[in-house]
């Protein structure tokens, strides 16, 4: 049925599936535990459970799985995700080949294009075959990037998150089968990492009014502010807002997938909000006159879309100049803050920031301690509900010298009437 065989100093088998012949290294130079995952193969074999192993080329499968996030992600997640398989697989096909620095529409030059340095080139994991990466060598990935690169706890386990769903479609589309026989999806095997609670930052009143006054002079600037602010938009969302997007009258900002210039967009977590506009935003965004031939409600410098990064850095270097620090994330934890503060429950909060109830306990129901001073107090019962002292236990005292008084003043034919009621 199976058969072992040695190859240098290691034990390999050699068994059929199918009518096809499969050879496989135990990876052991002990003949005895070789025959000993001789047996467990043969046993599988019995029960119908043994599988013929998959056997994917890792370049292949790299850009089928690449152009699949392209495919059923927003381009930013995508792009997120594919730089975290880059660093861990390298350049191995075109989709995880590293860019350019001259912009995409200006690619076809005939003179070469300065190509970006790979500054990871001696820690990708060189792979052939899909079935080579093991929980182990991801375990070991993770810990010699934690350890050498201090990457923090959350981006080891987003790097985790992608792998996981890389083996996944590898078992949906291309039939993998984990060699590892403990595991389907060998990411089942790698530790998560504990992730630190999160710290935000957030503006005050007094904060807010500072952040405004130092974008006097920059009255664009000024409205995209105090929109992040005023209504917790996302940096990408207001950037591609359109006239149609905000409407004045009806006080609303609608958040919602679109298609501008050919370009599509949606949201980040691919679902539409409505934020309704504040009075202190309603004033700002009246003054505020977007061209009559842009397509953006807030037009970039030369009246296209803005450049994500190109606003933060004149956002940041008008703060700089005022001796402020803060950012687009800062001004939307500053939105949910301020409704966590004023007692508004965390599910509305949640629906106007576009996140789900547990991010935002976990960002703000710290910010709340005060409103829940009553719901620690536990429910009195019997004889303790007469409070001992304050206000109210001077009250019964008086009722109490008055029905004594009833009681002196009445026959005796009364008294057992009152000792009752009383």
């Amino acid at each position: 049925m199976a058969s072992i065989y040695r190859r240098g100093k290691t034990w390999w088998i050699h068994y059929y599936v199918g009518g096809r012949p499969v050879s496989q290294s135990l990876k052991t130079d002990c003949e005895r535990e070789a025959l000993e995952k001789k047996k467990r193969l043969e046993a599988l074999d019995v029960t119908d459970r043994l599988i013929r192993p998959s056997n994917i080329p890792i370049e292949t499968f790299l850009q089928s799985f690449c152009e699949f996030l392209l495919a059923t992600q927003t381009r930013n997640s995508a792009r997120k995700d594919i730089s975290y398989l880059r660093v861990f697989f390298g350049p191995r096909c075109d989709a995880l080949k590293l860019g350019s620095n001259v912009p995409h529409k200006f690619r076809q030059h005939p003179r070469p294009l300065p190509t970006v340095p790979d500054q990871f080139g001696k820690q990708h994991v060189p792979v052939r075959r899909l079935e080579q990466v093991t929980a182990e060598t991801v375990s070991s990935y993770i810990q010699d990037r934690v350890v050498k690169d201090h990457i923090a706890p959350k981006t080891a386990n987003r790097l985790r998150g992608v792998l996981h769903r890389l083996f996944s479609y590898a078992i949906e589309q291309y039939g993998y089968v984990c060699p590892d026989l403990r595991y389907r999806n060998p990411v089942q095997g790698v530790r998560r990492m504990r992730e630190q609670a999160p710290t935000i930052t957030w503006l005050t009143r007094d904060d807010i009014d500072r952040q405004l006054a130092a974008l006097k002079g920059r009255p664009l600037l000024r409205a995209m502010v105090a929109t992040y602010i005023y209504a917790g938009l996302r940096r990408e969302e207001a950037l591609w807002l359109t006239p149609k997007d905000v409407d004045l009258k009806d006080r609303m900002i609608y958040v919602r997938a679109k298609e501008v210039d050919g370009q599509f967009w949606q949201p980040k977590t691919k679902r539409n909000r409505s934020v309704p506009i504040s009075k202190d935003l309603l004033a700002i965004l009246q003054k505020h006159q977007p061209g009559a031939r842009s397509s953006w409600f807030f037009p970039g410098p030369r009246g296209g879309r803005w450049n994500p990064d190109n606003f933060s850095q004149e956002v940041r270097e008008v703060n700089e100049d005022a001796g402020l620090d803060w950012s687009c994330l800062d001004y939307r934890h500053t939105f949910g803050s301020h409704l966590a503060q004023k007692g508004e429950s965390l599910f509305k909060i949640a629906e106007l920031l576009g996140n789900s109830p547990e991010i935002c306990r976990r960002h703000y129901a710290a910010l709340v301690p005060e409103k829940m001073r009553e719901s620690v107090e536990f429910q009195k019962s019997g004889a303790d509900d007469v409070p001992v002292d304050g206000p109210s236990s001077e009250v019964v005292k008086q009722l109490l010298q008055k029905i004594e008084r009833l009681e002196r003043q009445t026959s005796r034919r009364a008294r057992p009437a009152l000792r009752i009621a009383r």
